[in-house]
């Protein structure tokens, strides 16, 4: 169930900071959503199924033997946040961010409330259970 969530909720991030940020870069040099379209949904799809199960899983899982689930949630909400910063500099090219203005924060904020809404569902089913 998880992984279900968690590759929809950075698929919306993904996307949510191509529409704010990406749709400012106005070059062919940068292929985003305005040149690839929904090409560019489904990418960022498929890259999120692939990092829940190599990723996420696997660090929750040894986290959760060792500390606190609390402890578990307040990790992966921070390392969402610091996920979209990497993912801001690996997916805007330095010379787009200084000539567009692009803003790092954007990401950070859009991976926050995501990795924000995947602990508040993993939560619930954890107390659903």
């Amino acid at each position: 169930m998880l992984w279900f969530v968690s590759t929809i909720l950075f698929t919306l991030a993904t996307f949510g900071l191509e529409l704010w940020e990406g749709n400012k870069i106005s070059t062919t040099e940068y292929y985003g959503f305005q040149n690839i379209g929904f090409v560019f949904i489904f990418l960022a799809f498929l890259f999120s199924a692939v990092l829940y199960p190599i990723i996420i899983f696997p660090f929750s899982w040894v986290v959760r033997m060792v500390a606190n689930p609390l402890i578990t949630r307040i990790m992966i909400l921070l390392l969402s946040g610091i996920g979209g910063y990497v993912f801001f500099y690996k997916a805007y090219d330095e010379r787009f961010i200084q000539e567009y203005h692009l803003n790092s924060s954007i990401a950070i904020i859009l991976f926050g409330i995501a990795g924000s809404i995947y602990v508040l569902v993993d939560y619930y089913l954890d107390q659903r259970s």
